[in-house]
C-alpha cells in the first residue's frame, strides 16, 4: 500500500479532486466520515448526508436518525 493511502481501503490521500480523500490521521475522511456518520456522531452525520445529497457520496444503509443530539453527542443506543 502506498504511504500516502488509507490504511483501510487504499484511497490516495489529500487529492484535490476527491472531496474524500482529506487525511484524517492516516484514514480518508470517506472511511472516517461513514465510521462517524453510523456511529451517531451528528456533525460528521450531517456532513455525510450532505455529501450523499450532492452526489459525493454512495447512500449509506444503516445511517442513524438525527434525534436532536448535540454537535459533541454520540449516538450510545440507550
Amino acid at each position: 500500500m502506498t504511504e500516502n493511502a488509507c490504511r483501510m481501503c487504499g484511497r490516495l490521500l489529500d487529492q484535490p479532486s476527491d472531496p474524500l480523500s482529506p487525511d484524517c490521521g492516516g484514514d480518508c475522511w470517506g472511511c472516517i466520515g461513514e465510521i462517524e456518520a453510523v456511529g451517531g456522531y451528528n456533525p460528521s452525520l450531517r456532513a455525510v448526508r450532505a455529501e450523499i445529497a450532492a452526489g459525493i457520496r454512495k447512500p449509506i444503509a444503516d445511517l442513524p436518525d438525527d434525534d436532536g443530539l448535540d454537535d459533541d453527542d454520540w449516538d450510545d443506543g440507550s
